[in-house]
């Protein structure tokens, strides 16, 4: 393993990864509690096998221990909310690689507006969006976990 992301400033060779970048941190303007949207992007950074996302969430998040340690199995888990559930399951079926059609059921999405209105249905796909802006980022990338960008893409 390489002390050394792969890309040196993707921002240097691309400058509009930085507007999209700030766009798209914005999606979420209190709307979903942080703590939500944490432990959806740390069950889609476990999904796509990456360390540096599952890294800086665990690093930067304010859940427990208990919680962050449980999203690998969340059906399990009793420290999550219904509604929790309801977002990682969300999470779960637009990252995961599609088995059939309409990973988004009907029913899921039936659960999620239980506890979610359809502002807060639009700012968790938002937020599946800017987790998703950041994928390949991550994956191509291979940027060191717990090294800010800030710090490692300096060229």
């Amino acid at each position: 393993m390489s002390l050394k992301s792969r890309l040196s400033s993707p921002i240097k060779h691309n400058p509009a990864i930085a507007k999209v970048a700030q766009a798209v941190n914005s999606v979420n303007d209190g709307v979903i509690p942080q703590t939500t949207a944490d432990l959806m992007g740390l069950r889609v950074g476990q999904i796509v096998g990456s360390s540096y996302l599952t890294s800086r969430i665990v690093r930067e998040s304010e859940n427990s221990k208990e919680r962050l340690d449980s999203v690998a199995t969340w059906w399990d888990a009793t420290c999550f909310t219904d509604a929790e559930r309801a977002a990682l399951a969300l999470a779960e079926a637009v990252h995961t690689p599609a088995t059939s059609r309409g990973r988004v059921s009907d029913e899921l999405y039936a659960e999620a507006a239980k506890h979610y209105d359809e502002r807060e249905i639009t700012t968790i796909t938002a937020i599946l969006g800017q987790i998703g802006y950041f994928i390949p980022l991550a994956l191509i990338g291979l940027p060191i976990p717990g090294v800010s960008p800030a710090e490692q893409w300096t060229d």
